[in-house]
Parts: C-alpha cells; sequence; structure tokens
C-alpha cells in the first residue's frame, strides 16, 4: 500500500496492493495482497468421485499476491470456512488454467 515503506521493502508496492505493511511484520506476511473476490460455488468436498448428493455451496475467496522482492505474482483460491482446500497458483497458470476451463466448458455446451 503506497505511503512509508518499512526497511526490509526493497520495492515499492504494486499499484493494486491494498496491504498494510508494517516494521515488525515477520516473515511470512511480507507481501503484496490485492483486493479479495468471494464467489459462491457448489463443491464437492469429499474425496471419493463427486455425485449429485455430495456438493454444497462453499464461499471462495480469490487474492492475488506476491511476495515482497519477488517477481512471481501469485493468485489463491480458497474456502473462506474451511481449512482445505487450498489452491495457489501462479498468475500465468491461474490464467492458462481459466482459459483451459472455458474451453472445456465450451466443448462441453457444444454437445
Amino acid at each position: 500500500m503506497p505511503g512509508l515503506q518499512p526497511s526490509w521493502q526493497r520495492e515499492p508496492c504494486p499499484l493494486w496492493c491494498i496491504r498494510e505493511h508494517g516494521e515488525d511484520d515477520i516473515a511470512l506476511d511480507r507481501y503484496h495482497q490485492g483486493p479479495p473476490a468471494s464467489l459462491s460455488v457448489a463443491m464437492s468436498t469429499r474425496p471419493d468421485e463427486p455425485h449429485h448428493n455430495n456438493f454444497e455451496t462453499v464461499d471462495l475467496t480469490l487474492r492475488v499476491g506476491r511476495f515482497s522482492g519477488e517477481i512471481v505474482d501469485w493468485v489463491a483460491i480458497e474456502p473462506i470456512e474451511l481449512t482445505v482446500p487450498r489452491i495457489v497458483l501462479t498468475a500465468e497458470s491461474a490464467s492458462r488454467l481459466a482459459q483451459r476451463v472455458k474451453e472445456m466448458l465450451a466443448h462441453h455446451a457444444a454437445g
């Protein structure tokens, strides 16, 4: 987030960063984060094959981030109220995944 930078932060925040950075941030908290987005989905949370009766509504949060000093942006997709599943992909991989899902669904809809 724009403003005074802590001494450990070597680069300015990206324009999309909304995270407050502090001098006392531990190493795992030293990352830039974009605004979260939420999405309700029907998801199977069981380890076996999905069936019509084991889907439930789950609220997901999606976040874009980048650790301080690194060049790779990432996308985290995780349930708001559950601890798993959690998927963290590079931004480039997330873009390829979104494109592939779009292609698969278009092929599926075509019949």
